[in-house]
Order: structure tokens, then sequence, then C-alpha cells
């Protein structure tokens, strides 16, 4: 059909004809029937869409019953976004649905504007760039930079010419198609007036005529996209993301009053509304100790921020050989912030431009004042999967700062870790350190201490917006303990203040919204203020008598784990409860805030009568069979079962994505190199940490996911072994390759310098019926 004509029909079927496809994720039932693969099968060969909503749209009142979906919308060529929900408000067991369009047709999505940059002239016209020698004062700091920034948005501006918008043409019919199409339109007409059987048998015929070419059409159009990536991996990794990541649909957003709003500009303020109570600090406690401390930490950084500080000595400035080597430093391939200045342009600033940055960054450390116009943040806001998308809490905020501010961010972070070394168990953001080791060195000890007939009770704790609401006073308050220079402290404390942002939506901004918690999101300080914010998590350091065992304390970032490990889990729980005991009054001082109903607990082995609930802050922490912690299923036997799943699940899924690609006609060289970002990945997952706990069965599950995934690239018949392909296309084995990652892990763990890291996870002598190590997996297995 054409582009300006819109064909939208719902379907509602009764209880005993409700459909599904075989793979349940089409529309959203959860029964498979011959009606569902039926209507898989039409819509997959006549190309229309089949659309559910997301919840039930039938709620039976028979708790016999399950609910499910009955309703859902076929489209064809729709040039609309469109999103179904399911109206609750009605007391009936089958509820009506609403069907959203988008405003704004994008039938071919348009290629983002080409611009051409003459380099020479934007060179040329920073040559006699100044901003000043010498800066004393804050204004003086505002100023320069204010300058420093239309000077350099001037110059792009006027060297910069945007290039006439090339719409990609590839999936637009050809014009004898499209003569066909109309023709068929009038014979439609025709027939509908007449009913004449000669007519109808010419329509018939174009009609069939018409399925076969576009069919064969979008199939050569396929393949010439296929063609044109060849081995390039840019162009493939291109062309994956379009099969993996499909385009959000566009909805509206509810606002306090449960009213949708759909202008963007609308959607931009209630996205802008909600970000700004979000950025403010938790609510104060009550308690007399609280209150007194927090009078005690705002008045000491308010002392602190009105006196004068000594300078900073020589070495803490900065030259233009370090400005320039940051610079060589940044990505190519960034989104500008608020100033529009991408990071092409700063890298290509003369020598006069980059002295003068370097003075004004010279200047921010002489009188700690960081510039106003570098403190407005640009927030996009992505939907996050699974959650509802029509509630504000449901984006995910994506903040873009100015490039030049990042630059000076760079240049601070140096200074900072001169004086800053973080507690031995937090391996978020450091150098050597990954989420990879934070697991094996978990999971080395709740397996040892199986080993050992003790059992473990971890505890994962869940910080309440741990990185948007950081208490400023308290942070600054923390950095003048340290050994941080007064001067960089107070440059610190004014990055934190006065930071605003605002909401883009589509072409739509919301106003400026002031920022009040929290450190900036995109920022490369933000890692390490927040760790130096919870540097003295507590512990029961200095509360254990001589024979007792402190508790492991897991960090990275802010996900922290506590555990405790004894023969009896009731002794094993009473010590997590202790901290637990302990966190309410640091959490109070540092105006912290923990969710309980996320916190998970965890006993390892098998326990016929499970200890008391642990309680936090008068509320029970439930026990959990398996917990999530860093992006891997723990579950309670140690034997990573749901983990299993959980790679297989996301590989079949990479895989059907890809199988486009993966039965083409490209160069084995470039599936295979497919395979191994997109497939193999997801399959091997933190896997030096966690596969030498699985049992040889589901060893096997996972490496039957890669040799399915070879056998569909090759293209071979069942007769020809998994060994002999893997064979000839020379990739190793899955146990194979997280073997040598493994051994690549900890040989780095081992020579590196952080003495912590020295022989993380050793490997001792157990059982047979043991739990594995995770260091075993290095060993070479021996010969069958």
């Amino acid at each position: 059909m054409s582009e300006n004509r819109i064909a939208v029909t719902t379907v509602r079927l009764p209880i005993e004809d409700r459909f599904c496809d075989p793979d349940r994720f089409a529309w959203g039932s959860r029964v498979i029937s011959p009606t569902g693969r039926q209507l898989l099968q039409d819509s997959e060969q006549h190309g229309y869409e089949v659309i559910g909503p997301d919840t039930p749209s039938h709620i039976p009142t028979n708790p016999r019953f399950r609910a499910d979906v009955l309703d859902v919308v076929l489209c064809h060529q729709l040039p609309y976004t469109i999103y179904v929900e399911v109206l609750y408000d009605m007391d009936t067991q089958h509820l009506p649905i609403l069907i959203t369009l988008g405003t704004t047709a994008h039938m071919t999505p348009a290629r983002p504007p080409t611009h051409r940059t003459d380099w020479d002239a934007f060179r040329s016209a920073l040559e006699e760039l100044h901003i000043g020698k010498s800066f004393s004062c804050p204004e003086e700091v505002d100023t320069a930079a204010q300058r420093l920034t239309e000077k350099v948005q001037a110059a792009y501006s006027a060297a910069t010419t945007r290039l006439p918008a090339q719409t990609s043409r590839r999936w637009d019919l050809p014009p004898h198609l499209k003569l066909a199409l109309q023709n068929k339109r009038n014979l439609q007409k025709l027939w509908a007036r007449t009913r004449c059987p000669r007519i109808k048998c010419e329509l018939n015929h174009i009609t069939q005529y018409l399925r076969q070419a576009v069919w064969t059409f979008r199939g050569a159009t396929w393949e010439e996209t296929i063609e044109q990536a060849g081995e390039d991996w840019k162009s493939l990794h291109l062309l994956c993301r379009r099969l993996t990541r499909s385009p959000a649909p566009v909805c509206p957003l509810f606002d306090k009053t449960g009213t949708r709003r759909y202008a963007a500009k609308d959607r931009a303020e209630i996205q802008a509304e909600h970000l700004e109570e979000q950025f403010t600090p938790h609510t104060p406690s009550d308690t007399t100790e609280a209150a007194s401390h927090h009078v005690q930490v705002e008045r000491r950084v308010e002392e602190f921020l009105m006196a004068p500080v000594p300078p900073l000595p020589g070495d803490y400035f900065v030259s233009p050989a370090e400005t320039g080597k940051m610079i060589s430093r940044l990505p190519k391939r960034k989104a500008p912030g608020p100033d529009g200045i991408p990071t092409a342009a700063i890298r290509q600033l003369p020598r006069r431009a980059m002295v003068a940055m370097t003075r004004l960054f010279n200047g921010i450390l002489r009188t700690g004042h960081f510039p106003k116009n570098r403190k407005m943040g640009r927030v996009i806001a992505i939907p996050k999967a699974g959650k509802d998308p029509r509630l504000a809490t449901s984006q995910r905020p994506i903040t873009l700062l100015s490039h030049i501010a990042k630059l000076f961010e760079r240049i601070a972070l140096r200074r900072l870790l001169r004086h800053l070394t973080p507690r031995q168990e937090q391996f978020g953001f450091r150098s050597g350190h990954s989420t990879t080791l934070q697991l094996a060195r978990v999971l080395h000890h709740m397996a040892a201490e199986h080993n050992r007939g003790r059992r473990t009770v971890g505890v994962f704790l869940d910080i309440e917006k741990a990185f948007d609401r950081v208490w400023h006073p308290g942070l600054v308050f923390k950095l003048l303990n340290t050994q941080i220079p007064p001067a960089l402290v107070r440059t610190v404390a004014s990055f934190l203040e006065g930071r605003s942002f605002f909401v883009a939506v589509e072409d739509a901004t919301s106003d400026p919204r002031p920022i009040h918690a929290g450190v900036p999101q995109g920022s490369c300080l933000s890692p390490c203020l927040y760790g130096v914010y919870t540097d003295d998590i507590p512990t029961l350091a200095g509360q254990l008598q001589d024979w007792e065992e402190d508790v492991v304390l897991a960090l990275y970032a802010d996900d922290s784990a506590y555990f405790a490990s004894s023969r009896r889990a009731d002794l094993a729980a009473a010590k997590i409860q202790r901290v637990l005991d302990l966190s309410p009054e640091w959490l109070d001082k540092w105006r912290v805030a923990v969710n309980v109903t996320k916190t998970a607990t965890i006993l390892t082995g098998q326990q016929r009568t499970m200890p008391l609930k642990l309680r936090l802050r008068g509320q029970d922490v439930e026990w959990q069979t398996k917990v999530r912690y860093l992006g891997v299923q723990i579950d309670c036997s140690m034997r990573m079962a749901a983990q299993v799943e959980q790679v297989i699940h996301q590989s079949r899924a990479a895989r059907s994505m890809l199988r486009p690609v993966l039965r083409s006609h490209l160069p084995l060289r470039a599936k295979l190199a497919l395979h191994k970002g997109y497939i193999r990945s997801r399959l091997t997952y933190a896997a030096p940490a966690w596969y030498a706990l699985c049992s040889t069965s589901q060893k096997k599950r996972i490496q039957a996911q890669q040799s399915i995934a070879l056998r569909m690239i090759v293209g071979t018949g069942r007769y020809v072994l998994n060994d002999v392909i893997a064979r000839d296309l020379r990739i190793e084995t899955v146990e194979e390759f997280i073997r040598r990652i493994a051994r690549r892990m900890f040989d780095f763990a081992d020579q590196g310098p952080h003495e912590f890291l020295r022989n993380i996870a050793p490997t001792h002598e157990r059982s047979p019926s043991g739990r594995p190590l995770s260091r075993e997996i290095t060993k070479t297995p021996p010969p069958n």
C-alpha cells in the first residue's frame, strides 16, 4: 500500500481460539496453538505485522484460568510508530485496548545530516585566539570559558557545510512496480463497482504478480545490503545493530495526574520534573545523632569554602603538552554536549587554541572555580527493557556533557588519584580490576567454604539512586579528611555545586532544572568521587572477639554485598545481622538509602529449616534461592544452573536475530567474527569466574549453542560432525576459549601492581564431591 494510507485491523478472538507464535514472543500470548502458527506463517508470507500489548487483555475471574492476550493489532506498512496498551479502568474480564499512533511518519528512517568541515579554515580561524594570560578570580574564569566556547563554535560553524540530506531509497519500490500497484488499486475500485468476472480475473492476476515481484525485489535488496557490508567490521556492526536493536516505540508519558501526554515538549517536561526530584539528597534522618552530625558537616564545609586556602604546588598545573596528550586520547565518535562542539573539532585545534585552553585549565586550578557554562548537561531518555515505557521512572537518562569540560575532568582525576587509595574490596572503575575478578573472588569464597563443610550467608544491598543522590557536603567533608590539597578540594566542590540539566525529546527541550545532589553522570570523576563517599562502609572490624572472623565485603561501584560463613547457618546469619544492625547509623550519617524490598539474601547448601529472616531498618529481608550479582545468577546450590539458563537464552536470542546474516553469502571470516562478537560473548560473560562450577551436562549445553551457530554459518547437513565443523573453521571449544581467557586474567592479576589481587581465588585440595574452584579451569585436562 502507499505511504499515505493506513491499514490497522484489531483482532479479538474467543478464549478457545486464542493464538501465539511458536517462540511466544511475537505478540505476548502465553500458549502455542495451531491458530497462532497459522497467523505467524501468514504474516511472514504477506509481510504484515502482528502487534500485541505487553500485558494481558483478558483476566478471568475463575482462578482455574490464567490471564492472557486475546487482542492483537494487524498492520501493514504503517508509516507511524504504534503502541498498544490495555486499559484497566473497566470492571470486566475482557479489557479494551488503546492504540497510540505517533504523530510523525518515519517509513524510511532518515539518515543523520552529513557535514563537511574544512579543517584548514577551522584552524586558521583560531590562530589568533586570545582569552587572556592569567585568571585570578572566578569572574575572569567564567568570561574566558565563555569566550573560548564562542570562538570554537563560531569557527566550527563557519568551516562546516551541511550537505543535503540523503534519504535512503533502498527499500522503495521501482517505478514499474509502483505503476502495477496503482493499476491494482484502480482494478479494485472498478471491480467493487461492477463486480465483473473479467475484471476480477485481471485483479487476481496482477495481485499474484505483485506478490511475487515484491518478494523478489526485497530479496535482491537484502542481498545487495549484505554484499555492501562485505568484510568491513564497521558495516557489519551497523547491520547487526539494526537486526538486534529494534527502535523503541514512541508512546505517551503519564504526568502526575495520570493524564497521557503526547507532545514532545510535554514529555520532556515530565521527564525533567522526575529527574529534578531524583537529583536531590535523601531526606535526612530525624534522629538526634544524625541531625547533629549533619550540622557539623555543613558547618565545617561552609567554613572551608569561605576561608582562603594555600595555592597548589607548581607540579599540579597543566602544561600544553599534557593538554595535547589528553586531546589525542579523546574518542573520535562521541555525541557532543550542550555546546555542540564535537571531539573531532577539539582534536583539530591549533597550538594557539590549545595553549589558551591550557591557560583556562590552570585558571580553574588557581581559583578553585569551575566555569558555570560547563555545568549544564543535555539529557536524553532511553526506555528500560521490560519496564512500562509510559512511566517516567522507566526511562534511563543519558547525560551528554561538554567535551572541553571532560578534558579538565581527566586532568583533575590524575591529580586526585595521587592521594586516593580506595579500599581493597572496591573493584569498580579501577585499573587492573574487573567484574569477573570480583565474581571469581566471591564464588571462590562460597565454594571453598562449602568444601570445608561451612554454610555461607550472603546479603546483597540495593543502594537506592546511589550516584544521583550523593550528599554534596558529606562528599566534600570526606575529601577534606584525605591528603588531597585544599585548593583541589575546593575545585571539586565548585565542580559539584550549581549544576543543571535539560531533557531533549525529539526536537523539543525542557526548561533547565537544577541539580541539588549526586555526582554528574558521564563524568570520569564521578566513579572516583562515589568511591570516596562510600569508602567507610561499615564492617565488623573492631567489634570482633579474637577467635572471630570478619565478614567478607565485596564492592563494585554501588553494588555492595556481605558474606559470612560458619558450620551452622544460624551463626552465619547472626554475623550478617550484626553488620545490618550497624548499617542504619552509617546510612543516616551520610544520607544514603537502601531499598530493603530489593535487597536479597542467599544461603548456600541445602537447609531443612531456614534461619530467621534478616532485618534491616525494621523490615524483613527475604531469603532467595538465587540472586543476580554483577550480571551473573548465583544459586544456593552453587551449580550455576540459573546462570547457564540465562546465557543460553541470550545466545539463542542473538542467534535468532542474526539468522539473516549468518545464513547469507557473507565470507566465512566475517560470519565467524559476528559469532565471536555477538553469540560467544554472551555465552562466556564472566565465565572464568563461574564456568568451573558447572556440571558436565551444563557445559555440554553451552557447547551445543556454539555448535548450532557454527552449523548455521556453514550450512552443512546433519551428517557432518560438530567436531569436524569446528576443526575446519579453526574454532576452539567454549571450554578451551574460557580456559585461555581465564589464564590471561589470573596471570595479569598475579603479576600486576595490586597486592590484594595476587593469588586471588587460589586453588586448594578438595574432595571429589566438593565444589570446583574458579582457578581449576586454568588447568589443562588430562587427555582422554
